[in-house]
């Protein structure tokens, strides 16, 4: 073998890289037809069969249906994944696609189908399930190189982890278990074993990003700045960013923060003028996510200049990223700006549930008889003219900031007010109920609080 050739990956190498992959009961392997895919699908095929235990391996190709050879490219691993004795799927995107910001929608939507298909397998005794992606070395820098093209911090520039759930809370782990190898490997691989890949055109089409900053990285090499270098940065700075994890963890323990019942978050202002500037500006990134709702989230340069203000000023308030932002001389309050919800109004119908502004989870679960034969309600945010009618029914002192409560949402049948069951803790013993059998909103983020 000539020396300056790549050497393909070998068989003690695939199991060092595989070894944490023995805790699942079942592996899907997400597998497009391109060679790093392919060489995932061969090395963990080779793995498990020499294994007396481990995981059940299935593949899954999402068919994007945006190029006329893309079904053919599924159907070919599937062929090659019944060589190997590997059972497979094809997962196809349909509906309308973007002509914008393709590849980004691309990923949410072979995300969400090999999540969807991935829960289709979850039994009732608790089973491991993972969906490995073949993501590599040279992922790992180009992804580090778009970044910090956009002045990215700690958390963009880390590293790819090598395991993280596939989804928020979801039970399904995404790992990448190739970080470690370059491209060129997986090429040579599939090359020694005279395996045959698709290669996808759009990965050369300079109007992505991705494939132009890919043409210029052999310029970096040349200059003495490796990939392998800027991989390893990416990794320490994500050893970096599980560190500030930690110690935001510890900083928030010292807050005094409380959630309202999601209808407002209050921390103590001394407290968190007393952190670290880089602290105090996670802090307000995570509740101004909590809080935006579905609004867009806010720029990390928006975040900084927001924060400095806070620690400036004696009193100020601010909106950011669909959040408002109170700070006073003892409190920070933080809770969802009413006028990001404008029009944000829905029908539910009897049974049915949805997620309502990305903060709470809507049912209306009465039968027709005990809904009074109402076939559906409407939920929107309770506004100032519904606090207005529902402000005596709370507790002086202990009512939510008036601004907080009018962006929560309240169900009504036509113009009349039944139920608002975020302010009911906040509601008087003697008064009118704020919550309505049969009609709830959970917070989504309860489990975190």
């Amino acid at each position: 073998m000539r020396q300056d050739l790549p050497e393909q990956i070998t068989a003690i190498e695939a199991a060092a890289a595989f070894e944490r992959l023995a805790a699942f009961d079942h592996l899907i392997l997400a597998v497009s037809g391109g060679p790093d895919s392919m060489a995932l699908m061969l090395l963990v095929a080779q793995w498990r069969a020499g294994r007396a235990g481990g995981p059940v391996v299935s593949v899954a190709s999402v068919d994007h249906a945006l190029r006329p050879t893309s079904r053919h490219e599924a159907e070919m691993v599937a062929a090659a994944a019944g060589e190997l004795g590997l059972p497979h799927v094809i997962l196809t995107w349909t509906g309308l696609k973007p002509s914008v910001g393709v590849p980004a929608a691309a990923r949410e939507a072979r995300y969400r189908l090999l999540e969807q298909h991935a829960r289709t397998l979850l039994g009732s005794r608790g089973e491991r399930i993972a969906v490995a992606t073949a993501h590599h070395r040279d992922d790992q820098v180009e992804t580090f190189a778009m970044r910090l093209a956009r002045g990215a911090g700690v958390d963009g520039l880390a590293g790819m982890p090598s395991e993280r759930p596939l989804s928020e809370g979801s039970p399904i782990a995404l790992v990448r278990p190739l970080l470690a190898f370059p491209k060129a490997r997986l090429i040579a691989t599939l090359a020694a074993r005279g395996v045959d890949a698709v290669q996808d055109p759009t990965n050369i089409d300079l109007r992505f990003e991705r494939a132009r900053l890919r043409s210029h990285l052999a310029k970096l090499e040349a200059a003495g700045l490796s990939s392998k270098a800027i991989a390893a940065s990416a990794r320490r700075l994500g050893d970096a960013r599980d560190a500030l994890s930690y110690a935001e963890d510890v900083f928030v323990s010292s807050l005094g923060l409380s959630f309202g019942h999601e209808v407002f978050a209050c921390l103590e202002r001394q407290a968190f003028k007393s952190g670290p500037a880089l602290l105090r500006q996670r802090v307000i990134e995570r509740l101004v996510r909590r809080y935006g709702g579905d609004t867009p989230a806010a720029q990390l340069s928006e975040i900084e200049d927001l924060v400095a203000r806070m620690q400036r000023d004696v009193s100020s308030t601010a909106t950011l990223g669909g959040a408002m932002i109170s700070t006073g001389p003892r409190f920070i309050r933080v809770w969802r700006e009413l006028g990001r919800l404008t029009g944000l109004e829905t029908r539910l119908f009897r049974g049915e549930a949805r997620v309502w502004d990305g903060r709470f989870r809507l049912r209306f679960s009465l039968d027709t008889v005990s809904a009074g034969g109402i076939d559906f309600v409407t939920v929107r945010p309770l506004g100032e003219r519904g606090y207005a009618m529902i402000a005596p029914r709370l507790v002086p002192g202990r009512r939510p900031p008036a601004r907080a409560a009018r962006a929560v949402p309240s169900f009504w049948a036509g113009e009349e007010f039944i139920a608002a069951p975020a302010l009911a803790p906040f509601a008087r013993l003697d008064a009118p109920r704020l919550d309505a059998e049969g009609m709830t909103a959970l917070p989504l983020h309860a489990a975190e609080n």
